[in-house]
């Protein structure tokens, strides 16, 4: 069955007896993630965004991701203005990225044969985006979905065990900067000085090697409450970070020179919050849990993916020939708790 035709059959249209709604509630899959929103040909979707906002927000904290399809391709800064949230930048991180504008940036730029696990942005740092916006520039015509899953259900999932020892004993993520994900490009600045600063400001202890080279550590928990819905979720990315599942290809991409032996420097690793290994079968089962949870759906042009960070993770698939998805992230989680 198509993905067309089982969303026809899940339909849940929002029109009340003898009127015509703006928008038409859909969805792909039986765990309805995302929730699709499709406006009327005559619907200004920003107005109506805007004026259905905490209605929305409460659609978000059900379904963890919300998918905005529309005719007309709308703008996305008034897009995402009207959803709210406060912008905040992405400096620090581990994807290959660009920045677009002031509050745009691609998406991940890992070489496109590569498959970018499922995870949410910053989970290995004391901060994080609580909003993701993911708008689709130019539509892929050979995979290159972005696949999500509800981290709730992945943490339901995760066999008991597994998930004693990642709540007791957390997480250290460990990662190396060099010749392709630069220092200098993931933090945006040239000033060491600068970096050394933010990274006290998280938490992240810096370590310089050599002329210019970076390695850092942080110490993170495995899991998360979402402070909306008070849900426990999975909130981690050690079955991405891990040495055991850093195949050759992303190796080649990130690595910090064409032959360097330092599995330390190779891009990304991570431990038991002690420093001790993680044994990569623990991992594999991980990883499981979060494929057999993944959805996905084929992106149009002009579509918006908001997604609540802490309730949902996402990847991307593979693809050839041309694609192009602009991300803004919005909401700091410790501005959040502050306020």
């Amino acid at each position: 069955m198509t993905l067309n035709k089982f969303a026809s059959l899940v339909a849940q249209s929002a029109d009340t007896v003898g009127e015509v709604s703006p928008v038409r509630r859909t969805t792909y899959n039986e765990q309805a993630l995302p929730l699709v929103v499709e406006a009327a040909p005559d619907t200004d979707l920003i107005a109506w965004i805007s004026e259905n906002r905490e209605d929305l927000r409460a659609e978000l904290h059900r379904h963890g991701a919300l998918l905005f399809r529309s005719p007309v391709r709308p703008d996305f800064d008034s897009l995402v203005n009207a959803f709210g949230g406060r912008p905040v930048d992405y400096q620090g991180g581990a994807a290959i990225r660009s920045r677009v504008n002031q509050n745009t940036y691609t998406a991940s730029e890992y070489p496109e044969e590569l498959d970018i696990r499922l995870h949410s942005e910053f989970c290995y740092s004391n901060d994080w985006p609580m909003l993701l916006f993911f708008q689709c520039d130019i539509a892929p015509v050979d995979r290159g979905q972005t696949p999500i899953a509800d981290n709730r259900k992945i943490f339901r999932e995760i066999p008991e065990e597994i998930r004693k020892e990642f709540t007791e004993r957390g997480l250290m993520y460990v990662r190396g900067y060099g010749y392709n994900r630069t220092w200098q490009r993931s933090y945006e600045t040239d000033d060491r000085k600068a970096v050394e600063d933010l990274c006290a400001r998280e938490g992240r202890r810096v370590e310089w090697i050599g002329s210019d080279r970076l390695r850092t550590y942080e110490k993170r928990a495995a899991t998360a409450v979402h402070p909306y819905t008070g849900e426990e979720v999975w909130f981690n990315y050690a079955h991405g970070f891990h040495i055991s599942r850093m195949d050759s290809g992303i190796r080649e991409a990130l690595s910090t020179s064409p032959d360097d032996s330092d599995e330390q420097l190779w891009p990304n690793n991570v431990f038991w919050g002690d420093g001790s290994e993680i044994d990569a079968e623990v991992i594999a089962i991980v990883n499981d849990v979060v494929e057999r949870n993944s959805v996905q759906f084929d992106w149009e042009v002009g579509d918006t993916l908001v997604v609540d960070n802490m309730l949902a993770a996402h990847g991307r698939r593979p693809f050839s020939g041309p694609r192009r998805i602009l991300l803004k992230t919005a909401e700091s989680y410790l501005s959040l708790r502050k306020d």
